[in-house]
């Protein structure tokens, strides 16, 4: 197997789509202290649970058209996990990610482990061919 099969177009597009979808639960979480709905000592709670709908919907983006499904969801959760670590460690947050560790690695891992256990999307169905219809007469006779 070569290495353009695991690391793909829909690897990447996955990558991408929950690293937004992790700066969105960011972004409401913010809004949340702002207004005093979320504590301030559990917004770090709040941003490793955020990981957890962002690494499935990532998942299951990258797991469109893949034939085992349980090593691209591996795969996919080890790329997410690095980058959230290399983007911790750029910014300085390794005291954080240190106290909510678990909870982080916890939902980036059970999001793809449950991507990967949920069956995929429906299947398409083969187009018919046209041709005539039987068993269909014309009415009055």
């Amino acid at each position: 197997m070569r290495i353009r099969d695991w690391i793909n177009r829909s690897v990447g597009l996955g990558l991408l789509i929950s690293l937004l979808l992790c700066a969105a639960g960011a972004a409401l979480g913010a809004i949340l202290m702002d207004r005093e709905l979320l504590a301030v000592e559990t917004a770090g709670k709040w941003m490793a649970f955020a990981w957890l709908p962002a690494s499935f919907i990532g998942c299951k983006v990258a797991l469109r058209d893949a034939q085992g499904r349980l090593p691209h969801a591996a795969l996919q959760a080890v790329l997410l996990y690095f980058v959230v670590w290399a983007a911790a460690l750029a910014v300085s947050a390794v005291p954080d990610f240190r106290s909510n560790g678990w909870y982080i690695t916890g939902a980036i891992w059970g999001g793809a482990a449950l991507a990967a256990l949920t069956p995929g999307g429906k299947r398409k169905r083969a187009k018919r061919r046209p041709g005539p219809r039987k068993g269909r007469g014309r009415k009055g006779h």
